[in-house]
């Protein structure tokens, strides 16, 4: 079994603990850390608070916080039958081997402790260690001990929940007179065991923001990606979110609604609410610091699609205007489109995408209307597109259809193929690959469309 929890505060006072002839003292010092391994009995010891996952008994193992406060500590549960043992073997961490039931008997470099249900034996970074079983009962533990900090890379300042969600309509999203849907997030499964949530049946959109430490009054809008069947929130917003803050750059990630779904508006119902976010982005400037004029959108997958069709159909009239904000501009100054869907046409759309939009069987007219590349304006902002030559999910071909498209529009754009990388990629995996190098490309395209800072 493998659990991982994030490690709290929880410190076992050493001014409460007893010792018997198994035990010495539990607080920590170096000459504890000297000689390799301290046990303490669970009945011996108090704590701050308790833990969360105390019905299983593992109060004692957040001493191991004492030396590694917030670190992620990873939990693994262990039986050893009869006559097992866990070989002698050098550990690079603090360790606690927890006991749930049976006895056993631990070493460390050549001291012996025996083990019982409800005791721990806390053993330190560089400590040769190993625990045989003993009697006739399995030895049931729980080993413990902190992850090592990985390198940050591109996914920094894991778990920063946004600063302030803004609604974007309050009083409710227009159009939605015949909607009856459930909004909720589900988790999904994902090879770096990273937190990966998508918010299905969205029926409050949000924009949630993440200030910069150092502000350079710039400001990104992130469109998600969800193939217009759900909107992706971590992986194509959060984590983008995290990282361009930390450039200065003020960030809202928008969670838009699905045009599939009974809205009013229809295919227009995601456009609504990106266009309804650069205007409400604008009209927050003052307060959250930002530049009016120096504000990007960034759009992943079919978020690249909502973002293009805001660079592109930023003054199409698609909803009543609500407020004050409503008279201000949608048009992005600079827009950046990751390995995004654009066209509708047949062979070259992505499927889900294009039936989600407009349904199984759109008309000629539709399908134009809502492919990017169809007579983009000459007013579209600056474009940057970003995609893999092997995406097997949205082909290249709608990047190479977009580029085409604004180069004859006279719009100013640069487009960047990667020759491997696949869809969906965010910030993922990228750290020692060549897609590590799309987010300064973002920066650098910002900063010669003066959205960024050129220093």
């Amino acid at each position: 079994m493998r659990i991982v929890f994030l490690a709290f505060a929880v410190l076992v006072s050493s001014a409460s603990c007893t010792t018997s002839p198994l035990q010495t003292s539990a607080a920590p010092s170096a000459a504890v850390a000297a000689r390799r391994m301290v046990v303490v009995d669970e009945r011996d010891v108090s704590v701050d608070q308790p833990p969360p996952h105390g019905a299983i008994g593992m109060s004692t193992a957040y001493r191991i916080s004492d030396a590694a406060p917030g670190r992620t500590m990873e939990f693994r549960r262990r039986m050893l039958h009869v006559g097992a043992a866990i070989g002698e073997h050098p550990i690079d961490h603090d360790e606690v081997y927890y006991v749930l039931a049976g006895q056993g008997e631990v070493v460390s470099d050549g001291e012996k402790r025996l083990l019982t249900a409800g005791m721990a034996a806390y053993l330190y970074d560089g400590a040769v260690v190993g625990i045989r079983q003993l009697g006739e009962t399995p030895l049931d533990l729980i080993i413990s001990y902190p992850l090592k900090p990985m390198p940050e890379g591109f996914l920094v300042d894991a778990g920063r929940a946004p600063d302030l969600e803004i609604e974007l309509w309050p009083g409710g999203a227009p159009g939605g007179e015949s909607v009856s849907l459930n909004e909720h997030v589900v988790d999904r499964d994902n090879p770096f065991g990273l937190v990966d949530r998508a918010a299905h049946d969205v029926t409050r959109p949000t924009l949630s923001v993440f200030r910069p430490a150092k502000p350079d009054g710039s400001a990104i809008l992130i469109i998600p990606g969800g193939g217009y069947r759900w909107v992706v929130i971590d992986k194509e917003g959060f984590e983008g979110a995290r990282w361009f803050s930390r450039q200065g750059a003020t960030v809202y990630v928008l969670k838009h609604r699905l045009p599939h779904q009974g809205w009013a508006a229809g295919p227009d119902t995601p456009l609504q609410d990106a266009q309804r976010a650069m205007r409400i982005i604008r009209a927050r400037a003052a307060s959250d610091g930002v530049d009016p004029a120096r504000i990007m959108a960034i759009g992943f997958s079919a978020g690249g699609h909502v973002a293009g069709s805001l660079a592109t159909r930023f003054d199409a009239e698609v909803y009543a205007p609500r407020d004050a904000a409503d008279a201000l501009s949608a048009r992005p100054d600079a827009v950046t489109l990751m390995y995004p869907v654009v066209s509708m046409k047949a062979g070259v759309a992505h499927t889900g995408s294009r039936e989600n939009l407009l349904g199984p069987t759109p008309a000629a007219a539709m399908v134009d209307k809502y492919s990017l590349e169809t007579a983009p304006p000459a007013a579209t902002p600056p474009t940057l597109l970003i995609h893999a030559a092997d995406d097997a999910s949205v082909p290249v071909d709608n990047a190479l259809l977009m580029f085409a498209a604004l180069r004859k529009a006279g719009v100013t754009t640069s487009l960047h193929i990667f020759d491997s990388g696949g869809h969906g990629f965010g910030l993922r995996g990228i750290d020692n690959d060549p897609r590590s190098a799309w987010p300064d490309l973002v920066m650098e395209w910002g900063r010669r469309t003066g959205v960024f800072r050129k220093d």
